[in-house]
């Protein structure tokens, strides 16, 4: 009997313990951390500062035309093999 009472007090414990913990975090404020776009810094590549205002558009990159061209042209690049600078071949 004693063990039983022992094995409801700690799971008591530990609900008590869960729900304070969600409680807490509910109650928690939080600073959103909100990024401001002063000013892009510049960039010698036109692909790498369309890139970077893509970047800073967030989820709203996904809508715009020049974003994916932009990643298409990327893509492109990167996944095209460089010109083989080995004379035998």
């Amino acid at each position: 009997m004693k063990g039983v009472l022992l094995l409801r007090l700690g799971i008591g414990v530990l609900a008590f313990m869960a729900v304070l913990g969600a409680l807490l975090e509910i109650a928690r404020e939080d600073d959103i951390n909100v990024r401001t776009i002063s000013e892009l810094p510049e960039v010698d590549d036109p692909l790498q500062a369309e890139l970077q205002r893509c970047r800073y558009l967030g989820d709203a990159a996904l809508e715009d035309q020049d974003c994916a061209d932009t990643w298409t042209e990327t893509r492109r690049r990167f996944l095209t093999p460089a010109p083989s600078s080995d004379p035998e071949e």
